[in-house]
């Protein structure tokens, strides 16, 4: 595809993609880079104007990248990563297992992470939030089967979102430079020890090291199986995905601090 004709896609169809959690998932493992070309400074910080964009559309989170050279050259890693490891095997783990029971390990993958969500809850302050997170932990485990289902969805009681780095973010503890790690992708100073904290919550962290390595393997490869199609159409629809990757890291983090 041209770079013309990309840049004939609606604006609109970007900024919902990028608004899609998952395709921000899939993101850390991918999107192509295009930092092979020599540029000036000036020339790479130069913003886009977008004239399809509204005004509100265009207020974005402050973006600090100057480590953007170390940063595309992850990124082309992690691109490669997704399209010559992790897109092909998930392909053929989907062909295998039925859809119904990867999105049972979905719900059952989000059901061991309550500890996280739970804590974070609690450090800002949503004790209702918390005691939710809680009832739904227990009718999942119970009624849902170790979280394979999801009963407490239908009684009203809805997943409550909480991180580490949303609950620094809270107690306004600065964003700092945008980093993209190998592997993990897209993260900040604040997101790499926000990552941290929510790894030290997480019970797979204490299984010895095979065993959890293991099994975030079978948790990324189910995820990349049920919404490799949501990324693809993002890469599509973008003109940098570099760029569009960081943004929507930014956008994300500054949607989670308001919740």
């Amino acid at each position: 595809m041209t770079g013309s004709s990309r840049r004939s896609r609606p604006s609109s169809r970007i900024r919902s993609l990028l608004k899609t959690p998952t395709a921000i998932f899939l993101l850390l493992f991918s999107c192509a880079a295009f930092a092979a070309q020599e540029a000036e400074p000036a020339a790479q910080e130069k913003e886009f104007h977008d004239p399809f964009a509204t005004e509100d559309a265009q207020e974005q989170p402050h973006v600090s990248d100057p480590l953007e050279r170390m940063n595309r050259t992850f990124f082309h890693f992690n691109e490669k990563f997704y399209h010559w490891v992790l897109r092909p095997v998930s392909k053929g783990y989907g062909t295998l297992a039925p859809k119904p029971v990867r999105e049972s390990l979905e719900r059952f993958f989000a059901n061991v992470k309550f500890p996280i969500r739970l804590v974070n809850n609690v450090l800002e302050g949503r004790l209702k939030s918390a005691g939710i997170e809680t009832t739904r932990f227990v009718v999942n485990t119970t009624v849902g089967v170790a979280g394979l289902f999801d009963p407490a969805a239908r009684w009203n009681l809805q997943t409550q979102p909480a991180d580490f780095d949303q609950t620094l973010a809270i107690y306004r503890v600065p964003t700092g430079i945008y980093l993209n790690w190998p592997i993990f992708g897209p993260s900040s100073v604040r997101g790499t020890v926000g990552r941290a904290g929510d790894v030290a919550l997480s019970p797979t962290t204490y299984l010895p090291l095979r065993w959890d390595l293991g099994v975030q393997g079978v948790e990324k490869t189910n995820l990349t199986s049920l919404h490799s199609d949501e990324y693809d159409a993002l890469e599509e629809a973008t003109l940098d995905p570099y760029v569009a990757l960081r943004s929507a890291y930014f956008a994300n983090r500054a949607n989670a601090a308001k919740q």
